[in-house]
């Protein structure tokens, strides 16, 4: 037990608000990770495929519904974790607006990332 009889001056900021604040973050990241492990493991093989097979090759891959949904599977879940990972940086390391503002362009970012895969998809599955 503490000794500190003067509990009133501490700030209301330095009290731990919950024990388990951030531990749904927490989780993610460590689902995220689990994850992208066979993801990895497939993105490795399919690069190995289709390496040396030149462009038409890629399309081709591509093309193939499973394969695409296994990329933008992949684009999701990777963007998801840098998002998370660069989150808690900015965390640790910013403070006041400045903070905010670079969540907001990671999250940007990330967004940007996701949508461009999935048009990129679209697109090649339109047969543009």
């Amino acid at each position: 037990m503490s000794t500190d009889r003067n509990v009133g001056a501490k700030s209301v900021k330095s009290w731990k608000k919950s024990e388990h604040h951030g531990a749904g973050e927490w989780l993610a990241e460590r689902g995220t990770s689990l994850v992208l492990i066979p993801l990895t493991l497939w993105a490795a093989w399919a690069a190995y495929t289709v390496s040396g097979g030149g462009f038409d090759a890629a399309v081709a891959f591509a093309k193939v519904p499973l394969n695409a949904g296994l990329i933008g599977l992949t684009m999701l879940i990777s963007v998801w974790h840098m998002y998370m990972g660069v989150k808690v940086i900015i965390d640790d390391y910013l403070a006041g607006p400045v903070r905010g503002f670079s969540i907001f362009l990671t999250f940007l970012l990330s967004a940007a990332l996701v949508i461009a895969t999935g048009y990129a998809l679209f697109v090649l599955h339109q047969g543009a």
